[in-house]
């Protein structure tokens, strides 16, 4: 079995290099006069999902003894079809990618937690070719995605935010694009945890 970087590894290998504009972006999502039939809008969304979650998890080197998540529960499978089976309704309000300890001690301050919540531009489509149209993601100009990076025991008040400014990565033109951004924040993000050996925050 593959584990999370072979995986990426792999989707990224299978999948054509893109890079568009976010005009261009929001067209191949469908527009109001011309919606996607439900079997593109799905396939579109898992594309560009696993593009951008490989990217991801293969440019983010987590601390040691932590990894991106590979459990049933929050694989990108999972995140991809959790709502009936559907791409489009599982990815409304958004497709996440979580890193964590291997082994949990919810008694462990220094333990760190990231989550990437990634979300599609603007979406327009059909269930059936006479069904009414409908939308998804709506006002959602580009791809975006939503960060955050903590460090601590996982209970209220016991963990803090490592992210420093805006957590939310918005309106970029491609998978790609978007990716850059997010692995950009997460590793100065990464660079201000406290280590347990020295007590000091320290940059990798």
């Amino acid at each position: 079995m593959l584990n999370h970087i072979e995986q990426a590894d792999t989707l990224n290998e299978a999948l054509p290099a893109t890079d568009c504009s976010t005009t261009e972006a929001v067209g191949r999502y469908g527009t109001r006069e011309s919606p996607l039939a439900i079997d593109q809008a799905r396939a579109i969304i898992r594309e560009d999902f696993l593009r951008f979650a490989g990217l991801v998890m293969t440019q983010v080197a987590l601390p040691e003894g932590h990894a991106f998540a590979a459990v049933p529960a929050l694989d990108l499978e999972h995140q991809l079809t959790w709502f009936l089976g559907c791409e489009v309704m599982s990815s409304n309000a958004g497709l996440s990618l979580h890193g964590h300890p291997v082994i949990c001690d919810d008694k462990d301050d220094f333990q760190f937690r990231i989550e990437v919540r990634y979300f599609h531009p603007e979406l327009h489509y059909r269930n059936t070719p006479r069904s009414k149209p409908r939308v998804s993601r709506q006002y959602n100009e580009g791809y975006s995605a939503h960060l955050w990076v903590d460090q601590g025991r996982p209970y209220w008040g016991m963990h803090r935010s490592l992210i420093k400014g805006n957590e939310f990565v918005r309106n970029m033109p491609s998978p790609e694009a978007l990716a850059a951004q997010a692995v950009t924040r997460l590793h100065q993000a990464i660079q201000k945890r406290v280590m347990s050996e020295v007590g000091t925050a320290i940059a990798c």
